[in-house]
């Protein structure tokens, strides 16, 4: 058999992982556009703050040849053919498949005119990222805008501040991350990024990016033009579905899968941040664009081009900042029938619960607990027995700390020995 994979980040090469670790007879090609080994996108703020390649190419850059995987760097395709079960790349070499994985993944997005234009930084490629990054230290760039204030707005922003630019982030609404964060969460964040020097622009929309050819300037709703030596359009991103517009495999943001990531044409999956699934607690599709949904999805898909017929439980809604420094995670739902909170200075826990399980929370300055909130909540037990406790920094700690494998009376337990020894 052979397997075509378009895409080498985690979710493209987890299936490549996959599929050796099952089966050394099949032949796997893996393509990518870019010219490094598969590295991990969420890793490139801790690479470029510490110098560090562990993370970044976290299974080593001689992953593929210890796999036996045909490894292109620096191939673009230019279109898909699934009738002939061909991929074209741009000079005109064919690639032929029986299987074909698509993992091209997602980039920065903005819906604000002009943000098209050439000088637009993009944060989640390497190559572009490591370009702006050594104009920074280099001192040809001083100075940024970052339009949005999502999860990857404030995550570029406080990359760019460390590397030493001025940064200036324009965001239409009243706060950060609004999508992630209420708005007292949202606060801690707030103050972080203003300790950090970084300027906040709330409830500020933007017009355009403008420039003749290349961005000069955005350009406010209110009239105001903001400059710099950089500009990053980040509200969100948007998965990489061009190449398939004259396909019939089906897309709506991102490319339909169903439960087993299988898309709408035969032998062909999508896995990662251009695959569109069901979010595992509400049912909704979203593309959840994550590293452990991206893992997952790899893995499941993996195992179903085997033969197998494994079912994909659905992807999680979770966020992090820790990696650049401030301590704040983000999952699942925003609110729910009843909500513990637990507050001490620039410390806030939140948990959110439905039906007396946890349906989301939100850890901001101290983000103990959050492995065994997260899985509580992906087993949906019954967390009323902890009451208030549930929101305790030290619920879950000791022996049993962090453990998926945890039961409910384990924590229980450890919750009443402490109980015991503060009284």
């Amino acid at each position: 058999m052979q397997v075509l994979i378009l895409g080498a980040g985690p979710a493209g090469l987890t299936v490549a992982e996959t599929l050796r670790e099952r089966d050394r007879s099949t032949a796997i090609t893996m393509l990518s556009s870019e010219p490094y080994a598969p590295y991990a996108p969420p890793a490139m703020a801790d690479h470029f703050i510490t110098g560090s390649d562990e993370t970044l190419f976290w299974k080593g850059h001689d992953v593929c040849e210890r796999l036996g995987v045909d490894y292109r760097p620096s191939s673009s395709v230019a279109r898909v053919e699934p009738r002939t079960r061909t991929v074209v790349l741009e000079g005109g070499t064919a690639l032929g498949y029986d299987r074909l994985v698509l993992a091209t993944g997602s980039r920065l997005h903005a819906p604000v005119q002009g943000s098209t234009l050439a000088g637009i930084s993009n944060f989640k490629s390497l190559r572009a990222a490591e370009s702006l990054v050594q104009r920074a230290r280099h001192g040809e760039a001083r100075s940024a805008v970052v339009v949005g204030a999502g999860f990857i707005g404030v995550e570029v922003a406080l990359l760019l501040a460390e590397l030493g630019l001025r940064v200036t982030m324009v965001e239409a609404l009243d706060r950060v991350m609004h999508r992630m964060l209420d708005g007292e969460t949202a606060a801690i964040v707030q103050a972080e990024l203003i300790r950090r020097g970084i300027e906040l622009r709330l409830a500020t929309p933007v017009a355009a990016f403008a420039g003749d050819g290349s961005v000069e300037h955005v350009e406010l709703e209110s009239g105001e033009r903001l400059r710099a030596d950089v500009y990053v359009a980040a509200t969100g991103v948007k998965p990489n579905v061009e190449l398939l517009a004259q396909t019939e495999i089906a897309t709506r943001w991102g490319v339909m899968v169903d439960d087993h990531l299988r898309t709408n044409v035969a032998d062909v999956y999508a896995v990662g941040d251009v695959a569109e699934t069901v979010d595992r607690l509400t049912g909704e599709r979203y593309v959840h664009a994550i590293f452990p949904n991206a893992v997952e999805q790899g893995r499941v898909a993996a195992m179903n081009l085997l033969g197998d017929d494994l079912r994909y439980e659905g992807s999680e809604s979770m966020n992090s900042l820790k990696h650049v420094g401030v301590p704040l995670i983000a999952v699942g739902a925003l609110t729910g029938d009843d909500e513990l909170r637990w507050s001490d200075g620039a410390v806030l826990r939140k948990v959110y619960l439905t039906g007396g399980r946890i349906v989301g929370f939100r850890l901001a300055g101290d983000i103990r607990a959050a492995g065994v909130y997260r899985s509580l909540m992906l087993r949906r037990e019954n967390v009323t027995r902890f009451g208030r406790g549930l929101v305790d920094p030290w619920f879950g700690a000791g022996e049993i700390a962090l453990s998926a494998r945890a039961s409910v009376d384990d924590l229980r337990s450890a919750q009443d020995r402490r109980s015991a020894l503060a009284g």
